[in-house]
């Protein structure tokens, strides 16, 4: 996550009950300017080369993805 030109945090926490309270997941936060800098590239890069799941040209999701996300939906309060 990129706060400001002064402040990245890098971790695998959700800012959810179960990430925080569950799932004991971490992340840092770094005050550094040259690594913020790095960071912001890192992620104007991966926006670059990303695609919007509901652009006009987007492949439909095959059935067995449409399938497999709603079974998974049923076990997310377990999981």
């Amino acid at each position: 996550m990129l706060v400001d030109d002064e402040l990245a945090m890098i971790g695998s926490t959700n800012l959810d009950n179960r990430s925080l309270h569950l799932n004991f997941e971490l992340m840092i936060a770094v005050e550094d300017e040259e690594f913020v800098a790095k960071v912001a590239r890192m992620l104007e890069s991966d926006f670059a080369d990303s695609l919007h799941s509901n652009a006009p040209d987007a492949k439909p999701r095959r059935w067995f993805e449409r399938f497999g996300t709603a079974v998974a939906r049923l076990f997310s309060p377990i999981l």
